[in-house]
């Protein structure tokens, strides 16, 4: 049986799109800027793993832009604050740490970076990238004051990929869905947002793992999602099973599809920062449409149209819009 269709999205559209969601809660537009503080990873460095998830590689983290990492923080803030301006017209910046594993190290080290990042008045929140096995008490507690003391929100950019622990294994993420549900809980208890980062077409997975992880996202009330196609990299485990035809990846009809029926059955409170992805050009080795990311979001919207449907149509209506933090 259908749903009532939840109440209209910023900006209007099929989904709960991030631009004007962030312009709705910040009175104005609000690009995200990319910096690099040389974290590592745990799942690389032998504490769980040695050659880290299938389909990452370190160099696809590394931003496109600015100054490099030894330049130090600030210059890359600045630089990167001055492009958003120039580019897109956007005063405002959502400050995210991507390369590595984020919340790993010292805290007097983590406070300083986040500090810095936190202090322009132009910076309207914090976005912390890292594994739901490494987020230590003393982390979560700092992430917590400095929010307060900034009067600011941080999220957690959270890596679960699919809800389903035998399809993890098979991409060597180094932990279970039990330890992303534990991190989700524990990053609320603390007042800290949470955007879980989703790899709809996993090796192995089928429409019923999407739905358990939808299901997983709604019951533990995220606040935001990052949607991805599998792409392989060159250099990466993945990338050795791609070419010795051990994966298959999806076609673009395929993904278009299933990004779609994703969006029907996932809360329409969570806003949807991302639809599909891609890694630096040098690196990519597929799919081969990998580069006709604004069609593929405008694919997945006329998707939605065709069915007469929308975000959370297939939600029970009592999934309200969370938000918290300042």
């Amino acid at each position: 049986m259908d749903r009532p269709e939840p109440a209209r999205f910023p900006g209007g559209g099929r989904y709960h799109r991030l631009a004007p969601a962030l312009a709705a809660r910040f009175g104005a537009p609000v690009r995200r800027v990319v910096l690099r503080a040389g974290f590592g990873c745990p799942n690389r460095d032998g504490r769980l793993g040695q050659a880290g998830c299938a389909f990452c590689s370190p160099l696809a983290l590394i931003p496109r832009h600015g100054p490099p990492a030894e330049a130090g923080l600030e210059a890359q803030l600045e630089h990167a604050l001055a492009r958003n301006l120039r580019r897109h017209g956007a005063r405002l910046a959502v400050a995210y740490f991507q390369d590595g594993t984020a919340t790993d190290g010292p805290p007097a080290r983590l406070r300083a970076l986040f500090d810095l990042a936190l202090a322009p008045a132009r910076v309207v929140a914090l976005a912390v990238g890292t594994r739901p096995d490494c987020l230590p008490p003393e982390v979560l507690a700092l992430l917590a004051e400095l929010g307060q003391r900034h009067a600011k929100p941080i999220w957690l950019d959270l890596g679960l990929q699919l809800a389903d622990d035998a399809l993890l294994a098979g991409v060597q993420r180094g932990h279970g869905v039990a330890a992303f549900e534990d991190a989700v809980g524990r990053a609320h208890a603390a007042g800290l947002e949470v955007v879980a980062h989703v790899i709809l077409d996993l090796p192995g997975a089928e429409e019923r793992h999407r739905e358990a992880t939808a299901a997983c996202l709604n019951r533990l009330r995220v606040e935001g999602v990052k949607l991805h196609n599998l792409h392989v990299l060159e250099g990466t485990p993945l990338a050795s099973r791609w070419k010795a035809g051990e994966v298959a990846l999806s076609t673009e009809e395929q993904y278009v599809d299933m990004a779609a029926r994703f969006l029907e059955v996932l809360s329409p409170a969570t806003v949807v920062h991302r639809l599909t992805g891609a890694g630096p050009a040098e690196l990519m080795l597929g799919p081969p449409w990998w580069r006709r990311k604004s069609m593929i979001i405008k694919e997945i919207e006329l998707k939605l149209a065709s069915r007469g449907s929308r975000q959370g149509r297939l939600v029970d209506s009592d999934l309200r819009p969370h938000q918290l933090g300042p």
